[in-house]
């Protein structure tokens, strides 16, 4: 870094301040380039924020036009107290008949008597238990807690142990295998503990292990679970109680997500719509960081007004996106009438159907926006070559950017050594100035 320049030969002028300044001018045309390049780069966003807004109208098309659009079913049944019911996209819609003859169950056995307290008398002093397949040993004193404790945690035990409370306040060790149905009952607990109470167990459950059994539609289902996946395709039953008479339950068509998507297509389409008018009335105030001049957004706005108002060869009634709720305003938003899109719906669904999704030898409403969109966002599209055309122009800026700063900077470089040496020059003419003058006084006292 060079050292400040004092000029103090030029009667203390401050020609820092004049190299500063002379420096300043000299880099304009530099400031103008970098104004240039500011410009440029936001134009560069914009056309990524149009991108993502297309994306999105995109998306949501393509939603619309999928096969599994209109495939949403919801399930109802008769008696919410006996079970509840799940539908799928692949539930086919009808009515079933479910009758509930048994829930599953898991194996419930308990300690004969009981201990008046869980963690202080000494149930056992050692031993072993030995729970289906398993032993439990124990060392030492342990109490209803201790036990429970330890056969929790042995590995490979297929039950869980659990002290409860009693009729009377006394407490007694309970055993639960940790599955339902008949396959997870276990051998009745042999006893080999030594010492304390002498604990034994029931030698009759408290609950016997079971599984599942139901009727649907007159077909017989077993499961070991009390949760039933694909008795009726697609959906899962979760079984709450047993049944005196058939519960009724009733799949049907769920159209209310066609509505969510259409309501998805029509939020995005007024994003893009109002980020393109946002850019529009920018260019038109003159400013020109934006994108809203460049004739492919005047063609954009036009090509998706012009395909999401176009008509659909359907062959039926509806032959329009604007005959099924979506209609344009005054002002180019998209509106959506949900009421005309439900009313379509019951009248011909099939209808609308085609329309949103084609058929034998025609694309549907969606299918020509998504095939609109693409033509802008796909690669070698149009936003994206608009985008190469800008990268290489702030390319081009800031490698001349970058060339005249470096000439700037020598040509600073230069005039500092110039305004030094003058001022050098400048400072020895004043000190000369001085001894002359002090030559020629002591001249005059001759």
């Amino acid at each position: 870094m060079s050292s400040p320049i004092t000029f103090s030969g030029f009667n203390n002028i401050d020609f820092n301040s004049v190299l500063e300044a002379l420096s300043a001018q000299e880099r304009q045309p530099v400031v103008q380039l970098e104004t240039e390049q500011a410009q440029l780069q936001k134009q560069r966003t914009a056309f990524g924020t149009l991108a993502t807004r297309l994306g999105a109208v995109e998306s949501a098309a393509r939603d619309l036009a999928s096969a599994t659009a209109f495939n949403a079913t919801k399930a109802t049944i008769s008696n919410e107290s006996a079970a509840r019911v799940s539908a799928g996209a692949s539930t086919p819609t009808g009515s079933y008949s479910l009758q509930i003859d048994q829930l599953a169950t898991s194996q419930v056995t308990v300690t004969n008597g009981t201990i008046p307290d869980s963690d202080q008398t000494i149930v056992a002093t050692g031993g072993s238990l030995t729970i289906g397949d398993t032993t439990v040993n124990i060392t030492g004193d342990v109490t209803l807690e201790g036990l429970a404790t330890a056969i929790n945690s042995t590995e490979g035990i297929d039950v869980n142990a659990s002290v409860v409370r009693s009729t009377g306040g006394n407490y007694q060790l309970v055993l639960t295998s940790k599955e339902t149905g008949a396959a997870s009952a276990f051998a009745a607990p042999v006893s080999a503990l030594t010492g304390g109470t002498g604990l034994s167990f029931a030698a009759t459950n408290a609950q016997d292990a079971q599984d599942a059994q139901v009727t649907i539609n007159n077909v017989p289902v077993v499961s070991a679970s009390n949760t039933i996946e694909g008795a009726i395709p697609g959906t899962t039953l979760t079984l709450q109680q047993e049944t005196q008479n058939p519960v009724t339950i009733m799949i049907t068509a769920d159209l209310s997500s066609v509505e969510e998507l259409v309501k998805k297509f029509t939020s995005a389409y007024n994003d893009l719509s109002a980020f393109l008018e946002q850019q529009t009335k920018a260019y038109a105030n003159k400013e020109r960081d934006n994108i809203g001049g460049d004739p492919l957004v005047r063609q954009l706005r036009n090509s998706m007004s012009r395909v999401v108002s176009g008509e659909v060869a359907t062959g039926g009634e509806f032959t329009s996106l604007s005959r099924v709720g979506l209609t344009f305003n005054r002002t180019g938003q998209l509106e959506f009438r949900n009421a005309d899109l439900q009313a379509a719906l019951s009248t011909d669904r099939n209808g609308v159907l085609a329309l949103f999704q084609g058929g034998t030898g025609f694309d549907g409403a969606f299918d020509a926006v998504k095939a609109a969109i693409g033509n802008y966002t796909s690669s070698g599209g149009l936003i994206p070559t608009a985008q190469t055309r800008l990268d290489q122009q702030l390319s081009k800026i800031g490698d001349r950017i970058s060339e005249m700063e470096r000439r700037l900077a020598i040509r600073k470089e230069a005039m500092q050594k110039e305004f030094i040496a003058a001022d050098l020059a400048i400072a020895q003419l004043n000190a000369s100035k001085s001894q002359l003058g002090s030559l020629g006084a002591s001249f005059s006292s001759f």
